[in-house]
């Protein structure tokens, strides 16, 4: 089998990607694996990308050990050098690089996730999980133009650069944070660890503690994750 690919991308080297990408199985899990390895800024041991996994610029993605990109998954990192708008949000406790995308151990990105850590960047920390559909956004389009409100501003990449405005703030969550199904993190925003994100959440910037559950749009805490006792308080609502 593994001939057969070969000599289908000697002769047509533009299917080369799309055959890594698609084939299913463990020659496809073994591809994947050896094609990335030389172009990513490093792929750790034990780590399965799945099938339809989406890197841009994968020399700013960095995967440690026991990590599994699931099916569909999309990873954007790099830096963006246009001359657009740009609106900076700090992240004093982002622990990554401006531009990188960085998964540490025993992480899961689920089902279909979108993880945007252009320019700014995106630190997921050890035993971490992205549920499917979870979209993380350190860079995106804003709806208008900050420097001048009144301007027509264009929301999205395909109007004029004089007319786009962007959100830049580095992402940063901490070790063995759950983030459960279509929850949205954004642009500037840091979760501590042991904290745990309800469905269809949006969390945006602000204070947040450790052991948190996080809920809502805005995400707010409702209780602690886990009780020091029994019964100490309730769970709340998702």
């Amino acid at each position: 089998m593994i001939k057969i690919l070969k000599f289908i991308v000697t002769l047509f080297p533009d299917l080369q990607l799309l055959v890594i990408t698609y084939l299913p199985g463990g020659t496809g899990q073994a591809l994947r694996q050896r094609y990335w390895r030389n172009r990513l800024r490093h792929l750790g041991q034990n780590v399965l990308i799945d099938t339809g996994v989406y890197f841009q610029n994968p020399r700013f993605i960095h995967i440690e050990d026991n990590c599994w990109i699931d099916k569909g998954v999309m990873i954007l990192a790099g830096v963006d050098e246009s001359n657009r708008e740009k609106l900076v949000i700090d992240n004093p406790n982002f622990t990554g690089e401006p531009g990188v995308v960085y998964i540490g151990r025993d992480v899961h990105i689920g089902i279909g996730c979108v993880i945007s850590g252009i320019s700014s960047g995106v630190f997921i920390s050890d035993e971490c999980c992205l549920s499917p559909d979870c979209k993380i956004y350190a860079f995106t389009h804003h709806y208008r133009s900050k420097t001048n409100p009144s301007k027509r501003a264009h929301f999205g990449s395909m109007g004029p650069s004089d007319r786009q405005c962007l959100i830049l703030g580095p992402v940063n969550i901490g070790r063995n944070t759950g983030v459960a199904m279509n929850s949205i993190i954004l642009a500037g925003v840091s979760i501590p660890n042991d904290c745990f994100v309800g469905i269809g959440s949006v969390v945006k910037p602000g204070l947040y503690t450790p052991n948190s559950l996080l809920s809502g749009n805005p995400a707010t805490k409702i209780a602690d994750r886990f009780l020091e006792k029994l019964n100490d308080q309730p769970l709340g609502d998702f």
